[in-house]
């Protein structure tokens, strides 16, 4: 009862792999002594939990013991609560008690997000746009060719000053370009996680998922996300300042939907063009899924298939539809997987 005790975080925001400072003050406010003391902390919320490496102290009667350590977060998520459990005893061991003090918190750790410097996107390699045939995509950036004015020209196209040189209406036109739009489709189905009890591979999904996108916006092109849990979420991404709005969706992944992927995919591709790119990232490889890939060629889709998982069976088939696989174990450098294509 007489054992006052704290806990502190020092930080607010973090990413997975980042280090965490957790301070855990106790004061033994009483005469008496505490000869074995066990102090561990731990954050929690209600899906996972970050357990740290347990101290044993002595405390002296009236005496302030600070553990201040710096831990590597490995699991992302939005932390709400903090823990201090300690057992202690007397000197004799003769009086065994425990102690839980629950702090609330506000810590928010956002998926690990691996830089990378290419990643295959047909049309556009390394090239960056390509053109396209409506003018509702001008790139003003890029100026084709300068004309006379014809009724129904834009005013906001004239060339005042070669207008006003000539004493004639001159209009500028513009390159038609376009960046490529790829569209992430992110399996969230429950019954392709149901072994994954660390969550490691929910969270290298995630991971890839976020990587991807953010490579896409850096790169100037368009970027949308898409997965299925209690609704579909979707999230529209135009350039890099949106990546924050990313990862802000991505902490809170939890692989709970009740679809499967390919009901996902069969919905939402109807939605898209004909040739579409797309970026398909799941942890099984079923029947259903590989009948939809046949689907989605047949409307000369674009497809990179991501699979993470342990094994993979029916590679060559899927690759013999013209899709581009990566297959990736949960320990993989996501960099030296994803840069490389063939």
């Amino acid at each position: 009862k007489m054992i006052l005790q704290y806990l502190s975080i020092g930080e607010d925001e973090i990413e997975v792999g980042d280090p965490v400072r957790i301070e855990a003050k106790s004061n033994n406010t009483s005469m008496v002594p505490v000869a074995h003391a066990k102090i561990q902390c731990r954050i929690y919320n209600n899906h996972n939990e970050m357990v740290f490496p347990s101290e044993n102290i002595f405390f002296n009667p009236y005496q302030i013991t600070n553990i201040r350590e710096n831990f590597e977060i490995k699991t992302r998520g939005i932390f709400t609560k903090g823990e201090i459990r300690t057992d202690y005893s007397d000197p004799l061991r003769l009086f065994q008690r425990l102690k839980v003090v629950e702090k609330d918190i506000q810590l928010v750790v956002y998926p690990k997000v691996t830089e990378l410097d290419y990643f295959y996107m047909p049309c556009t390699g390394y090239m960056g746009t390509k053109s396209v045939a409506k003018s509702g995509h001008e790139d003003f950036s890029s100026l084709r060719k300068v004309r006379k004015y014809a009724p129904g020209d834009s005013f906001k196209k004239i060339h005042w000053k070669l207008s006003s040189k000539r004493g004639e209406m001159f209009v500028k036109e513009y390159e038609a370009t376009s960046s490529t739009k790829m569209t992430v489709f992110v399996d969230a189905f429950s019954g392709h996680y149901i072994h994954d009890n660390n969550r490691l591979i929910e969270d290298k999904v995630v991971e890839i998922a976020a990587s991807i996108t953010k490579f896409a916006l850096r790169t100037n092109n368009d970027a949308s996300l898409m997965y299925h849990l209690e609704s579909l979420v979707q999230i529209e991404s135009r350039d890099i300042s949106t990546f924050p709005t990313v990862l802000k969706e991505l902490v809170t992944f939890v692989a709970k939907g009740e679809i499967t992927f390919s009901e996902l995919l069969n919905q939402e591709t109807k939605r898209l063009e004909q040739g579409s790119f797309v970026v398909l990232i799941t942890t099984e490889v079923t029947e259903l899924l590989i009948h939809t890939l046949l689907g989605l060629r047949r409307r000369s889709f674009e497809i990179s298939l991501i699979i993470v998982s342990e094994t993979l069976e029916s590679i060559e088939m899927i690759r013999g539809m013209g899709v581009h696989i990566y297959h990736i174990h949960p320990e993989d450098d996501l960099k030296v997987r994803l840069e490389a294509f063939s």
